[in-house]
């Protein structure tokens, strides 16, 4: 019985620890988020890029997501995506552009190991993630999806 308490002790104290990494970055991303919310300047923001969102079938303010995945991290995009109302369509478009270009400097970096350039892997994954989701966002719309 002692052999189980020595790993379940270390899992749940890794657990934990992830746990409060997590809180550490979402909370406040959500809390700066209701604030721009508040204050007006999602709106703007979401204004201004509206038309390119739209051509994935999402709000203006998956810009926000997206840029944050792309250069903070996954979390933090998350954090945003929690203040937002979204379809399960534009959910899964967005997940899926997430889950191609998140964390670009270093994934790019670490690609970059491969032999791939830097500038030729950022832009692949870019455009890989540009092409998933105006692909995704016309299968919806041809299916009948949201």
């Amino acid at each position: 019985m002692s052999a189980l308490i020595i790993p379940v002790k270390k899992g749940l104290t890794k657990s934990i620890d992830l746990l409060w990494l997590l809180i550490k970055i979402i909370v406040p991303v959500s809390i700066l988020v209701s604030l721009l919310n508040h204050f007006g300047i999602m709106e703007s923001l979401a204004g201004f890029f509206s038309p390119a969102m739209a051509l994935f079938g999402l709000p203006g303010e998956a810009t926000i997501a997206l840029f944050l995945s792309a250069f903070v991290n996954f979390y933090a995009a998350l954090g945003v995506i929690t203040t937002m109302t979204l379809s399960p369509q534009q959910i899964t478009v967005l997940a899926v552009m997430i889950g191609i270009c998140h964390e670009l400097p270093i994934e790019t970096a670490v690609s970059s190991y491969t032999g791939l350039r830097i500038p030729a892997a950022a832009t692949l994954r870019i455009l890989t993630a540009i092409l998933a989701g105006l692909l995704l966002n016309l299968i919806y719309t041809l299916v009948g999806g949201g």
